[in-house]
């Protein structure tokens, strides 16, 4: 029957083997879907443009195989949460698993993107770990070079850098970069924000502009950097994010609601309408699952708070 399939699909059977091949596929399953399987590959390997094109079946099947051979070189090491549900990746299509490795192609890049209301785990070709919140986007290179290591961040993501003395490790992002040898570090970059902040756990980083290497600070653990008016401030970091980085839980101690709300809006892709700008200034306390609907996380904090919302558009609020 495969001789039969070949022939088929080279345009080379007759009416009759035809009417015998279809009656077969009726009767024999395997049959039917090795049947719709070649007619994939060959829509997918540009194989079927038109009728009766006469073409070598399992010469260009042959072909084509020999192609996704080549393209199963690059492979990418990437544990997904079990919240994390996908990962979208440009350049080639990836199936989705638990690991992939960094091979090779120094020049080519790959982008990783965190769905929206959920965190992406993976680790990278030197064994640096790093945890991407929502609505991330990281793209690293399939190997890094021997002389630095440099990956570009917008969003947020935390790292816990492998350490290597020869090549320091870069996170550039859309004002600042983060150079580091090896330490744990969450950088918040979110390029459709002018917030920017990197929060130090272990280790020591420095922190500098992306054109001007010498306007920079140098950070010990426990600190805090953010921007404020154009300049880069220091502060003591209160960063507990622990169960964040395990299980998606968000904990917020003291908070502002304004920059509660500025969370939300990155994560979920809202826009928030605030008509009364004291609400802005309320403090809360309090965690929740990033993998929440938003409308449930606000009915949450509301509960303890004096406003109300409702939902204009499937992305605009209204807080009142």
């Amino acid at each position: 029957m495969k001789e039969q399939l070949d022939k088929y699909f080279a345009g080379t059977l007759e009416d009759t083997e035809k009417l015998t091949l279809f009656r077969q596929m009726e009767e024999d399953a395997a049959l039917k879907d090795e049947m719709a399987d070649m007619q994939n590959i060959m829509a997918l390997s540009g194989m079927m443009d038109k009728d009766g094109d006469d073409l070598l079946v399992t010469t260009k099947i042959k072909e084509l195989e020999q192609r996704a051979n080549k393209r199963r070189m690059f492979r990418l090491s990437i544990s997904v949460l079990k919240y994390a549900v996908a990962a979208t990746l440009l350049f080639c299509t990836w199936f989705l698993s638990e690991k992939y490795t960094l091979d090779k192609h120094k020049s080519e890049m790959i982008r990783i993107e965190a769905p929206q209301g959920q965190r992406v785990y993976l680790t990278l070709a030197d064994g640096t770990e790093a945890w991407l919140s929502s609505r991330t986007k990281l793209n690293i290179p399939h190997q890094f070079n021997d002389k630095e290591r440099v990956i570009e961040l917008d969003g947020e993501g935390f790292f816990a850098v492998k350490k290597d003395a020869k090549r320091p490790f870069i996170v550039k992002t859309k004002q600042y970069n983060v150079q580091v040898l090896g330490t744990q570090f969450n950088v918040f970059a979110y390029s459709e924000s002018s917030d920017f902040e990197t929060d130090l756990l272990e280790g020591s980083v420095y922190v500098y502009h992306k054109n001007n290497e010498a306007d920079g600070l140098y950070m010990k653990p426990d600190e805090k950097v953010f921007l404020k008016g154009g300049e880069l401030l220091r502060t003591t970091s209160n960063f507990k994010q622990s169960k964040y980085l395990k299980n998606g839980i968000f904990t917020f101690e003291d908070k502002p609601f304004g920059e509660l709300l500025t969370r939300l809006e990155l994560w979920y892709d809202v826009k928030f309408k605030v008509s009364r700008p004291e609400i802005r200034k309320y403090v809360f306390s309090g965690k929740f699952r990033q993998s929440d609907d938003i409308a449930n996380i606000l009915q949450a904090i509301q509960e303890v708070g004096k406003f109300n919302f409702r939902m204009i558009t499937e992305n605009e609020i209204e807080i009142y």
